[in-house]
């Protein structure tokens, strides 16, 4: 019997069992993928159709998200008062916006669009500046501040003496001195944790050239922590 003629379930006996694990993995890794975005676009109708029932359905909408406003706002400014400027003019475009939304892509990378926008234009009006806020805002004394209100769960709780403090400003300073295309894909993809696919729908641009700009960008961090690692 030929190859071309052998019936395909002994074919597929042939192959090793790791192949067809990798493969029944793929499939459900895709089936609990699609189930996923299928509730996370439930989720998102249920709250915009709240949002824009009320007032009190909008407040719904901003506490779910202010908390990714303000961390995406101040890891591109690296100041708590331009940050806190940004998530308000945020919600302000969203707030108006709302009812035109389309639904292309989530409401957290639509979000994530306004938020990137918003601070890169920040970043523009305040090229004049002579000093910005490299380390992030210090505690207020009568309890915690807003920065700690929102400070990314995912990161690391405190800086551990003085060569923590010290790793942690370097990695800030070189981050904020990478070009801005490549600074702003860095970010979303390393700190902000986003795909590839949802990041090139925020900068307006393709996957190939998100994956370009990141590599450059973690080239360019390489080298100027090259020191510390």
């Amino acid at each position: 019997m030929s190859a071309q003629t052998l019936p395909f379930p002994y074919i597929w006996n042939l192959f090793p069992s790791w192949v067809s694990y990798l493969l029944e993995r793929a499939l459900l890794w895709r089936a609990v993928t699609d189930g996923e975005r299928s509730a996370d676009r439930e989720e998102d109708r249920a709250l915009i159709e709240a949002a824009l029932k009320d007032e009190n359905g909008f407040e719904k909408l901003v506490r779910a998200y202010e908390k990714m406003v303000f961390r995406v706002a101040f890891r591109f400014l690296s100041d708590e008062t331009d940050a806190c400027d940004v998530a308000q003019e945020v919600f302000l475009r969203v707030h108006k916006a709302l009812k035109d939304f389309r639904g292309d892509s989530s409401l957290s990378t639509w979000i994530y669009a306004i938020t990137a926008n918003l601070s890169r234009n920040a970043l523009r009006s305040r090229k004049n500046r002579s000093k910005v806020q490299v380390l992030a805002p210090k505690e207020e004394e009568e309890g915690s501040g807003f920065w700690d209100r929102v400070a990314d769960p995912r990161g690391t709780t405190a800086h551990q003496g003085a060569e923590g403090k010290d790793l942690g400003s370097a990695i800030q300073r070189a981050v904020r001195a990478l070009p801005e295309d490549y600074r702003e894909a860095v970010i979303l993809r390393d700190l902000e944790d986003l795909d590839y696919q949802q990041i090139a729908v925020i900068l307006k641009t393709g996957v190939g050239t998100v994956k370009s700009r990141i590599a450059r960008g973690r080239a360019l961090l390489r080298e100027e922590l090259k020191e510390w690692v």
